[in-house]
């Protein structure tokens, strides 16, 4: 699979899921597992239904989450990482003040960067959500937004 390798804070990490077709062959990779985790492995086995059964969110949804949760860590300050070094900020609107933009990105690498794909789904939350109190509300406030 092809890596990309991008560097925050002098931390090099690599990005494994950049495309479409590497994402697919992570989800594949599960989609194995739970016929494993189930013991069924004839090929008319709905393996969705093995992950609904195992209650196993797909890897895109747990990516999405994580991002989302390091993303209001770095917003309340509890990690040390400075988002303003990396956004830029919008003109507040009337329903939403607390809105970001990622720098422009001209290059892939950076197109499917931490910051440019999660401030998208960060400004797609509800406010409600984005200014909760605690870690633990707020996971549970993209938890039931997932679930409708």
């Amino acid at each position: 699979m092809g890596q990309q390798t991008e560097e925050l804070y002098g931390c090099k990490y690599r990005t494994v899921c950049n495309t479409a077709q590497n994402c697919n062959k992570l989800e594949q990779v599960q989609r194995l597992s739970a016929r494993f985790a189930c013991c069924k492995y004839e090929r008319t086995a709905s393996v969705t239904s093995m992950l609904n059964d195992l209650k196993w969110e797909s890897l895109q949804t747990r990516r999405n989450c994580q991002r989302l949760t390091m993303f209001y860590r770095m917003q309340h300050n509890m990690v040390s990482i400075i988002p303003a070094e990396y956004l830029v900020p919008v003109q507040p609107s009337r329903s939403r003040s607390d809105a970001s933009s990622p720098l422009r990105a001209d290059i892939d690498i950076f197109k499917h960067s931490f910051f440019s794909a999660t401030v998208r789904m960060w400004n797609s939350l509800p406010v409600t959500v984005i200014q909760s109190h605690s870690i633990q509300s707020f996971k549970t406030g993209i938890s039931a937004r997932r679930q409708h």
